[in-house]
C-alpha cells in the first residue's frame, strides 16, 4: 500500500516537473552533442583528411580514364557502324544481282507464258491471254 502511494506521488511529481525538465534536458543534450562534435573534429578529422585527399585524387583519375574510354568507345561504335552499313549494302547488292540473274534465266526458259507452281508442287506453264493484235491475226 505504501509502495502504491509513493509510486503515485512520484509519477505526479514527474509530470508536474515536465515544464522544468524539458529545457534542462535540451541544454544537457546540446552540451553533450557539442562535446562529442568537438572531440570528433579534433581527434578523428585530422587523421581522415589525408586519406580522403588520396581518394579524391584517385576518383578524379578514374573519371578521366572513363571519359577517355567513353570517347574511344564512341569512335569504335561509329567505325563499326560504318563497316556494317557498307557490308550490308554490299550483301544487298550481291543478292539483288543474284535475283536478277535468276529472273533473267527463268524468263529465257519460261517462254511467253507465266509460270505457276501447281498444288502438286510441279511447275505448269500458263498461257497469257492473246492481245488485240494477236486476235486480229487469226483467220
Amino acid at each position: 500500500m505504501m509502495k502504491r502511494i509513493a509510486k503515485f506521488v512520484l509519477k505526479r511529481a514527474w509530470r508536474l516537473a515536465a515544464p522544468l525538465r524539458r529545457p534542462l534536458v535540451r541544454r544537457i543534450d546540446a552540451r553533450i552533442s557539442m562535446l562529442v562534435s568537438n572531440t570528433v573534429n579534433s581527434r578523428i578529422l585530422p587523421e581522415l583528411v589525408p586519406p580522403l585527399g588520396l581518394i579524391l585524387e584517385r576518383l578524379e583519375r578514374i573519371e578521366l580514364t572513363l571519359a577517355r574510354a567513353d570517347g574511344a568507345t564512341a569512335a569504335m561504335t561509329e567505325e563499326i557502324d560504318l563497316v556494317l552499313n557498307g557490308l550490308s549494302r554490299e550483301i544487298f547488292q550481291v543478292q539483288v544481282e543474284a535475283l536478277r540473274r535468276i529472273v533473267d534465266q527463268e524468263s529465257r526458259h519460261a517462254g511467253p507464258g507465266l509460270s505457276l507452281i501447281a498444288e502438286t508442287g510441279e511447275e505448269e506453264a500458263i498461257r497469257r491471254p492473246a492481245t488485240a493484235a494477236e486476235r486480229s491475226m487469226v483467220g
